[in-house]
């Protein structure tokens, strides 16, 4: 990774000293949210309201070399993927891009893979109306960025501009957990993050005209663990007749989980101008966290008025029914009391973290906002949104000695974002 960078900044500084053509160009969100309860839903957002959750900060150069060659670097000021009260300094962009011919592209680098609509401009907020993208869908995928190649082919067919990309690549990235009673690593309850090497390879078929967008693509990850081996199963160990345990440390290891994901998405003008979105993507997980199975959809719709752009949407999220299942025999699950060498207060709090090592979601959210367009490249968005969640949600840090079932989350969140 960090000889593709270094190769990167040499052709930039290569470029600039010569004759190509640059652009720079800057983008950023101050975003705030406030939610009614007092723990965390969504890493950052709770009663005492955030700016962490939403803001960030970018830039970005764009070089034209010659007519068929160019490279772009994108870096951008977010909160850490990997801490929960850090700010990192990444790349989110660094590809060369090459045109044999008008209509094929090929790019080399870091590059941000083209799952949902806004998957690729995820962080220029004034690029879309919702003053944030429903989490349902867009954290789906394992990763949205890779250090790889992507070619694609357009071509136009009457009133639909069709481009196929293909694309392969790794990355390392980050899964959250959130222990309630301890963490996978201590004794102490709060999250934690496991390392991944990722490599993911897609096909992605995208039709658009004036008005519409229509994109379709088929995924497959190749996930590892950075720190060994994956844990396969989470197996229930009897101890005497009916009592018996998860058990979240010796278990079936694997090297690597494949991931399988499908992602379908379109956006259409109604008549009266009211512009239907909806999105959905599923992803199969077979491991220890087979929580993240899940599926997640959301239909919005919106219409502009001048300046303004009123929206509502619906989204959804949900594991398999067997894993909700599975989710709810281990987060019930207790011993009473044993004789040595069993501890049952050490049996019962690993069952809570065997719980949440599954990872499960099931939660959907209704919102409404708007956004106010203050210039063609600032936009002042507000929104109120409330989510419910039915047997648990990863997304929401449950207090010690409770768990996230039929959770109530009123957020109301209020953002301005500009491009430069």
């Amino acid at each position: 990774m960090k000889n593709g960078y270094l190769f990167l900044l040499a052709l930039c500084q290569a470029c600039t000293a010569g004759a190509a053509e640059w652009t720079w160009s800057g983008f950023g969100t101050l975003g705030y949210a406030q939610s009614n309860q007092p723990y965390k839903y969504q890493r950052f957002i709770d009663d005492q309201g955030t700016f962490t959750r939403d803001s960030i900060l970018g830039t970005q150069l764009d070089l034209k070399i010659s007519p068929q060659w160019g490279a772009t670097v994108q870096a951008r000021l977010a909160p850490a993927e990997d801490h929960d009260t850090s700010w990192d300094a990444t790349l989110s962009w660094a590809f060369v891009s090459w045109r044999p011919e008008d209509d094929w592209l090929v790019r080399v680098g870091k590059l941000r893979l083209p799952l949902m609509l806004n998957t690729e401009n995820r962080d220029v907020g004034a690029t879309y109306e919702f003053a944030r993208l429903p989490v349902e869908v867009y954290s789906i995928a394992p990763t949205t960025d890779v250090i790889g190649l992507s070619i694609s082919k357009t071509w136009m067919t009457g009133r639909f501009d069709w481009t196929l990309e293909a694309y392969t690549g790794e990355m390392e990235t980050s899964v959250r957990y959130y222990g309630r009673e301890r963490r996978l690593d201590s004794a102490t309850h709060g999250s934690f993050f496991i390392d991944m090497d990722v490599r993911s390879t897609g096909l992605v078929l995208t039709a658009r005209d004036i008005d519409n967008v229509f994109r379709v693509g088929v995924h497959e990850v190749d996930a590892q663990n950075k720190s060994g081996a994956l844990h396969a199963d989470l197996p229930f160990r009897s101890i005497a007749p009916g009592i018996g345990y998860y058990d979240v440390i010796n278990t079936r290891l694997v090297d690597n989980v494949i991931i399988p994901v499908q992602t379908l998405g379109a956006s259409v003008i109604l008549p009266g101008d009211v512009k239907l979105t909806s999105e959905y993507a599923r992803m199969r997980v077979s491991s220890a966290s087979e929580g993240l199975s899940r599926w997640g959809a959301y239909l919005a719709l919106s219409r502009q008025f001048g300046n303004w752009t009123p929206y509502v949407y619906y989204a959804r999220m949900k594991s398999p029914d067997g894993v909700l299942e599975k989710y709810k025999a281990i987060n019930g699950n207790r011993v009473p009391a044993l004789p040595p060498p069993y501890s049952a207060a050490a049996i019962n709090q690993s069952q809570k973290l065997a719980a949440d090592i599954l990872n499960p979601y099931d939660q959907w959210t209704g919102a409404m906002g708007t956004s106010f367009r203050l210039t063609p490249t600032s936009v002042l968005k507000a929104e109120w949104s409330h989510t419910e969640s039915g047997v648990v949600s990863s997304f929401i840090d449950a207090p010690r000695g409770s768990d996230s079932a039929n959770r109530h989350i009123n957020v109301f969140s209020l953002s301005y974002s500009f491009t430069f």
